[in-house]
């Protein structure tokens, strides 16, 4: 429960900027606190252009405030015209990527941060300092230190927002953002030994009896499931769990989302079902929108969106899909070799507790190329393109994949508007084909296959 609210408040684009808030709260409490009650030690161990005066320590701070509101105003401004060009041009789904990076936040929260804590040294001033004349605040030395802290992060946030709007580098931190995803679940899953990609023996035997349904208490998307949780959950209570939905997935209050079922059938449960169910629930965030920290999938889609943004009739703008279809090429053939498919979850007397099957890497290749091969089926640039691509998935990749990459090849191109093409388009696409070919073991069928004769 703790984990599922914790990730609720890490995913809300103000956890970042209220952190900044409350830590310059504290400061500027701080700082008139130590000020007031140690202000003579403190004039002596600093140097004297430390401290100024009351009127002076007002006017800089105030001066510190207004500066850093219109800096907030001028961030928003520039966000939302980020926002905007990101929905027209890229895809709407990448706007959270904008929105929610680090950068971005950190930045608005240094920019709050230096406002309140010039706006509460201010009110602090008037009410324990004012009518005294001596040099002894130190308060706007601070305030002046904050404020050269803001400009930095001011200057390095418009590099930020004219970094982010290069669609180049998009597609990038799109293709990196997949990739670490794949990684952490790889290495996570490799370094505990109770979870493998390995089924048991009698795993028909016990899931093929009747299961108990569990089903979700909201309708929309799984941002995350708690698997080792659920593990421990279902060791404590003898039963063997399946998720039904994946990360990602849309689910409503009708869905069935979990499967039970003991492991011992002749047993009862330790538990009312009722208290297991919801203990069950609790392990499982769904939100109204999907959450890139998990989600695979997800960010597949956002790299496919940009792509097919780039070669509609608006935009029209070939270069940037073809680097695009070759980054989603990149993270699939780190996908392959990933072997994410299905993942069991054994407790320490070695059962199985917990089944968690992602989707097949033959769905998540169709899902990927499907829309690029429809909306893209008269550009022999975006045909030859999805077969580089696979010919990047099958460098490297186990046979099993190769041999799917290969008759995926097949509905690609069968597919395409072979109407459209010249005798060098021919020439063209039959070497991209000839390569995929070689690559997957399948070098005397390419000329059967491939339809296009050369001239």
């Amino acid at each position: 429960m703790k984990l599922k609210i914790l990730h609720n408040i890490e995913n809300k684009i103000y956890f970042i900027p209220s952190l900044y808030a409350i830590s310059a709260t504290f400061l500027s409490i701080a700082v008139i606190l130590l000020e007031h009650s140690y202000g003579r030690v403190l004039a002596d161990l600093l140097p004297a252009y430390f401290f100024t005066s009351y009127d002076l320590s007002k006017t800089i701070l105030s001066t510190i405030a207004g500066s850093l509101f219109a800096m907030i105003t001028v961030s928003f401004s520039t966000i939302m015209v980020v926002l905007t060009m990101y929905s027209s041009q890229f895809s709407p789904r990448t706007m959270q990527d904008f929105l929610k990076n680090k950068i971005t936040l950190k930045v608005l929260g240094v920019f709050i941060a230096g406002f309140i804590y010039s706006i509460l040294t201010l009110l602090f001033l008037n009410d324990t300092l004012q009518g005294t004349g001596d040099a002894n605040i130190f308060s706007a030395m601070i305030g002046v230190i904050v404020a050269i802290v803001c400009l930095g992060y001011f200057v390095y946030f418009i590099h930020h927002a004219a970094n982010s709007v290069q669609v180049n580098l998009l597609i990038e931190n799109l293709k990196d953002e997949v990739i670490e995803i794949v990684d952490s679940i790889e290495a996570r899953n490799n370094s505990n030994d109770q979870i493998r990609n390995d089924p048991p023996a009698n795993l028909n035997t016990l899931t093929n009896r009747e299961a108990y349904q569990i089903k979700p208490q909201k309708s929309g998307y799984i941002q995350k499931i708690y698997d080792l949780e659920l593990t421990k959950l279902a060791d404590e209570q003898d039963l063997i769990i399946r998720a039904e939905k994946m990360i990602g997935d849309y689910v409503t209050e009708n869905t069935v989302i979990f499967k039970v079922w003991q492991l011992y059938p002749a047993a009862e449960f330790k538990e009312d079902f009722t208290d297991i169910s919801e203990k069950i629930l609790t392990n499982l965030v769904i939100n109204n929108e999907r959450s890139k920290k998990n989600d695979i999938e997800f960010g597949l889609l956002k790299l496919t969106e940009v792509a097919l943004r780039a070669i509609s009739p608006g935009i029209n703008d070939p270069n940037t899909a073809i680097f695009c279809i070759n980054q989603l090429g990149w993270v699939l053939s780190r996908i392959a070799v990933a072997n994410l498919e299905n993942t069991y979850y054994y407790n320490d007397k070695d059962e199985l507790c917990f089944i968690l099957e992602d989707i097949s890497f033959w769905d998540l290749l169709y899902k990927t190329f499907y829309q690029l091969s429809h909306y893209g089926n008269q550009d022999v640039s975006v045909a030859g393109s999805i077969l580089d691509a696979l010919v990047i998935i099958a460098e490297g990749s186990p046979q099993s994949v190769k041999e799917q990459v290969w008759h995926f090849s097949h509905y690609i191109l069968g597919g395409f508007s072979k109407e459209v093409l010249e005798q060098e388009d021919k020439k063209f696409l039959n070497h991209k084909i000839y390569r995929l070919a070689r690559e997957t073991g399948h070098k005397k069928e390419k000329e059967n296959y491939y339809q296009v004769e050369n001239s």
